[in-house]
């Protein structure tokens, strides 16, 4: 069973916890509790290193008994560091717990709610401060559990504390909040094991500035701690090293281990593995760990095709093919499992416009859910597919999949604001990310792309990179940017050009191929949106069929906050393609006399007829008069 953060439950589990803590009240359990933990607070349950496995043996023996009520309930923990957990008059705590007393005078009774006839105390308002996430990671790195359990003083009595009233008391077992609170604490202590399992789990060290030898606090590993009513048979330290043998589990954080990596501390594990593991890989390269590898965006289990499956003749395994703007197109995802088999397997498609900043869930859009009808067995994979999705932008996409299953939910849900899609796909390996733009362009041709950049979730700097040191030095490179982004920023390997528009909005700003520019230090807006428009003059240098990449990135407050590549394939006049004239929307073989009249930088290759009629062109009436739409007839 897991256990997980309470404001993952469903509506369902809400109600049957409250229903279960309410016959605890009923059976005057939540009473013994407290007269429990009054009697001992300061003889053998608290300021030494049976601190953390007492209470571990404490929450489950109150586990067990809410069990016996409804066998599917599991105890939640309480993550005060989350955003949507720090305040009690908002939903879903409020509706749960009370909240706090609506009369501000005095504490007292807690308005409504699920547990409005305990007899409960809270503060009329928070007194102190919760713990965040930068002291909660200090409190995990110590390498000696004598360190470790120096949490009791640091963030345990902090929520005590704030939430005030029983929960501040030694009666604190009277508030409901007592349970989820210390439940929290536990899996911390759960996480710390996870990541120093070869450290010693156990010490009867005393040292603590606020450690007292009363009673049995400092109790020996084997010896019995103080036993839980109504079975009074004390458990030892030993017996609680492991909480995966006392039949629970606690879900992944993925919160914390953004947090902590953003730290350079290396990889953080957080929660207990499943017996499924889903993943959608995020680079060739990409195993299923997490965090993937910095190559994030370039999914090759996700790609688009042009034509229906039944189409004929179309096989949607034979690659991905650049999708038809204003067109329907065809996505699949292939999922891969590595773990045990797994069935009920389905995935939710995204898409997004293109960009180097890119929050989820804010600027997603559902394409759809497809289900696997069968099981994927452990090292195999499997195909879903198609989604029917319309573009909308020249020669870009951005798609993101969610592969998910009852025994292996994906992350997505548990995020209480927005956050950037990066930390999401890297984290998550049943999140997987396409971001790719291909571009055929003729030798000396020209071709026009654009770039979206945005505003993080709080106003933020930023630094645009143009690395454009793959293409070759005779490439010419035209920018068009907001002005607003140009203001007190530091341009490298940039010449400003122009102003473009009347009112002098925007500038336009050029630089060459086998360079890379960057635009550092320009602030942007939470959720902004500036756009950076590209017109490259392409070289006359380039091999046949080479492909050449343009890579843009965003840094935001000195974080990495997205990349998008633009890939370029090379075409010199070959009688292999066909071309067709974005003016005239005519479509030309090699040899046709017009083809030769068209200026270079209005020349684009296709690889077949079909690809540049789905594309809106017409063949030209002398070479390629069968599929001249316009002629008379």
């Amino acid at each position: 069973m897991y256990r997980k953060d309470f404001t993952q439950l469903s509506i369902s589990e809400l109600s049957k916890l409250g229903e279960a803590f309410n016959s605890l009240w009923n059976d005057g359990l939540i009473n013994a509790y407290a007269n429990l933990h009054q009697q001992y607070f300061n003889n053998g349950i608290h300021w030494g290193p049976a601190f953390l496995p007492w209470h571990r043996y404490f929450l489950r023996e109150v586990e067990k008994a809410l069990q016996e009520f409804d066998q599917s309930v599991t105890l939640p923990y309480w993550d005060w560091t989350r955003a949507d957990s720090r305040n009690l008059d908002s939903e879903p705590w409020k509706a749960f717990f009370g909240g706090r007393p609506l009369n501000q005078g005095r504490q007292g009774e807690i308005p409504g709610g699920k547990f409005h006839h305990w007899e409960l105390e809270r503060l009329p308002r928070p007194s102190g401060t919760l713990p965040v996430l930068d002291e909660v990671i200090s409190e995990l790195r110590p390498e000696t559990y004598f360190e470790f359990r120096a949490i009791e003083y640091g963030s345990h009595p902090l929520a005590h504390i704030w939430t005030g009233g029983h929960m501040a008391s030694d009666r604190s077992p009277l508030d409901p909040l007592f349970y989820l609170h210390h439940c929290n604490l536990d899996r911390l202590w759960a996480i710390w094991q996870q990541n120093h399992p070869t450290a010693r789990q156990y010490s009867t060290a005393m040292g603590h500035r606020r450690d007292r030898r009363n009673g049995n606090a400092d109790v020996a590993l084997n010896t019995p701690m103080i036993a839980v009513p109504p079975n009074n048979v004390g458990a030892t330290p030993a017996n609680m090293l492991s909480h995966t043998n006392l039949n629970y589990r606690y879900e992944r954080d993925i919160l914390l281990e953004i947090a902590w990596h953003k730290k350079k501390y290396g990889t953080l594990l957080t929660g207990d593995a499943r017996s499924s593991d889903l993943y959608v890989r995020d680079s060739a390269n990409d195993t299923g760990e997490y965090p993937s590898p910095d190559l994030y965006w370039r999914s090759p289990d996700i790609w688009v095709r042009n034509n229906p499956p039944d189409t004929s003749e179309e096989n949607p395994n034979n690659g991905h093919e650049a999708p038809i703007v204003n067109a329907e197109n065809y996505m699949y995802v292939r999922v891969n499992n590595r773990g045990d088999r797994t069935n009920n397997v389905s995935v939710e498609a995204f898409h997004c416009d293109p960009g180097t900043s890119v929050l989820w869930p804010d600027n997603f859009h559902s394409i759809g859910t497809l289900n696997h009808p069968g099981d994927i067995e452990r090292g195999a994979n499997a195909t879903l597919g198609p989604f029917n999705w319309t573009p909308s932008v020249v020669d870009h996409e951005c798609l993101l999949a969610v592969a998910m299953s009852p025994d292996d939910p994906a992350t997505t849900r548990m995020f209480p604001q927005a956050i950037p899609h990066s930390q999401l796909v890297r984290f998550d390996n049943n999140v997987s990310l396409r971001n790719v733009s291909p571009i055929r362009i003729i030798t000396g041709g020209r071709a026009r792309s654009s770039i979206i950049m945005r505003g993080g979730v709080q106003r933020s700097v930023n630094d645009f990179e143009l690395d454009a040191q793959a293409l070759p030095d005779d490439t010419k490179l035209h920018l068009r940017v907001a002005k607003s982004v140009l203001n007190g920023a530091e341009l490298t390997e940039l010449e400003l050009e122009e102003e473009i528009t009347r009112d002098g909005r925007f500038a336009a700003l050029k630089m060459k191929g086998g360079r890379k520019a960057v635009i550092k230090g320009f602030e942007l807006p939470a959720r902004a949106r500036k756009s950076v428009r590209l017109e490259i003059d392409f070289s006359f240098q380039a091999e046949h069929e080479k492909r050449y990449s343009l890579v843009a990135s965003q840094i935001q407050d000195g974080e990495l906050a997205g990349k998008l590549t633009i890939e370029f394939t090379a075409i010199k006049d070959s009688k292999d393609y066909y071309y067709g004239n974005p003016r005239s929307r005519e479509l030309h073989k090699f040899k046709c006399k017009h083809f030769w009249r068209t200026l270079r930088s209005n020349r684009l290759p296709f690889q077949t007829v079909d690809e540049a009629i789905a594309r809106g062109y017409n063949g030209c009436r002398f070479c390629l008069p069968e599929y001249d739409t316009d002629r008379d007839t």
